[in-house]
């Protein structure tokens, strides 16, 4: 992390990180006085970074531009941050307007301003609900279908059971299904991936057999 050893204490002062895009971003929002801001490395958020800002506080704020290419990115944080999520964590997602970055928002808004739109930042499970229906109006069982689809390996992924449940009750509410309609869903689906991967073995199995008996 760029800017990590001396956002610390800012960090634990303030009880959460706010995870930017850039390092002159952290050199800006420092400069207005935000002290709690850090930047990766040149490369994506991982889970390797979340789980080594938990050492400091149990709130990450990622912020992004509001363009395309920033949503792209909170898109790919969310995903590498999956496995790293645990009951305590509280993600955040936070798009700043077109056209700016943090230091032009400060500049045009004031510090205040900014900072209040980061804490009024979109939960974890807001924002996956929000991308993952944002092209889909779930008008259609087939529409539910593909948001099913598109959820159940993330789900998979998260390691947080509390978080898990409530996110399976919210999607399900979302879908107008019932705790035993999601169970029997993904319960299909996982019996059903079973069962492939046992015929394959059996199948292997059997010409296993027979190549010995050729032998």
């Amino acid at each position: 992390f760029y800017g990590l050893i001396k956002a610390r204490k800012a960090i634990r002062e303030k009880n959460y990180v706010l995870v930017v895009e850039g390092y002159m971003d952290v050199v800006a929002l420092a400069q207005h006085g935000v002290k709690n801001a850090v930047a990766t490395l040149g490369t994506a958020t991982t889970q390797f970074h979340i789980r080594k800002l938990m050492r400091y506080t149990q709130e990450v704020v990622f912020c992004f531009d509001g363009d395309h290419a920033g949503k792209e990115a909170a898109w790919r944080a969310l995903n590498n941050a999956l496995e790293a999520l645990n009951d305590n964590l509280n993600l955040k997602f936070l798009f700043l307007p077109n056209n700016h970055d943090p230091d032009s928002y400060i500049r045009e808004h004031s510090k205040e301003n900014f900072v209040e739109m980061v804490e009024a930042s979109l939960p974890f499970s807001e924002y996956l609900i929000k991308y993952l229906t944002q092209n889909n109006d779930l008008s259609s069982q087939e529409k539910k279908v593909k948001l099913l689809n598109e959820v159940e390996p993330i789900l998979k992924k998260i390691n947080a059971s509390k978080l898990k449940l409530l996110l399976r009750k919210k999607i399900a509410t979302l879908l107008e299904l019932n705790s035993q309609d999601m169970n029997q869903i993904f319960g299909a689906a996982t019996s059903n991936k079973a069962s492939v991967q046992k015929n394959i073995f059996l199948a292997n199995r059997s010409q296993k057999r027979k190549f010995c008996l050729l032998m």
